[in-house]
């Protein structure tokens, strides 16, 4: 099973703001296509571990499996419901996972580029869900994508801080690489903030949407004035997963009400 708890969220919450950008949509065509993104999400895992020097075991068992309820999801939305798209998304989907598979036995997970691509891509759930829903693609479908990866990005540089924060506590020569991550994550998220602003200004985007990344700079900013200190890792993992429902209940709530 994936490891990062924080690509669960990223999976999840583009999904259902692309459900909501879609107006809902007929029952089966939806869940056929929550089995088939939760499939191919979950491939991830068992083929990393088969691509490395030591497998574990079972992991041929977990990929059938996964790779069973991507194809039985994924099937009947082409072949019945004539999802043709969704093979394009397929395609790109496939090589973002071969992308970011590289990068993680090339022990180069958490690095910016692999990481921000592992979001985008995760992030086409928005489109892909709103195509499923409703056979066609519009221009909310691209607009809860741009506003889902913007929104994900954003704790990317969250978490380098706080790691960075939980270093420097013992260790003084991090300080300023601490300090440079700080600054880049307040302006990356004063720049979101401002770009959804606009956006929502001109009715590109729900005005709700700008709720979750004014929380989010506020959020950034008040950790920017802690101390250097031990940071529960555990305990921000639940902090960015809260905001991430307030970001998927904000956004899909201001599509839905469009």
């Amino acid at each position: 099973m994936p490891r990062e708890h924080g690509s669960w969220a990223v999976l999840i919450a583009p999904i259902l703001v692309g459900l909501a950008a879609a107006g809902g949509g007929p029952p089966a065509p939806v869940a056929l296509f929550c089995a088939a993104a939760l499939g191919g999400f979950l491939l991830r895992a068992p083929l990393q571990s088969l691509l490395s020097p030591s497998p574990s075991p079972g992991a041929w068992a977990w990929l059938a499996a996964d790779g069973v309820a991507a194809a039985a999801g994924a099937l009947p939305l082409i072949f019945v419901y004539a999802r043709w798209g969704l093979l394009g998304f397929a395609v790109v989907a496939a090589v973002l996972m071969v992308l970011n598979l590289r990068a993680n036995l090339a022990r180069r997970a958490f690095s910016f580029a692999n990481e921000i691509l592992g979001i985008a891509g995760l992030c086409l759930g928005a489109p892909a869900a709103f195509y499923a829903a409703r056979g066609v693609l519009a221009p909310a479908a691209w607009q809860a994508w741009v506003l889902s990866a913007a929104y994900f990005v954003g704790p990317v540089f969250d978490v380098k801080a706080a790691a960075l924060r939980h270093r420097a506590f013992s260790d003084a020569s991090c300080r300023s690489d601490w300090e440079r991550m700080k600054f880049l994550s307040l302006a990356y998220h004063a720049a979101a903030l401002a770009v959804v602003c606009l956006a929502a200004f001109f009715k590109w985007a729900p005005a709700a949407a700008v709720l979750p990344f004014l929380a989010a700079l506020h959020k950034t900013w008040s950790r920017g004035r802690l101390a250097p200190g031990r940071v529960d890792f555990r305990r921000l993992g639940f902090a960015e997963a809260g905001y991430s429902v307030f970001f998927a209940l904000s956004v899909g709530l201001g599509f839905f009400s469009r």
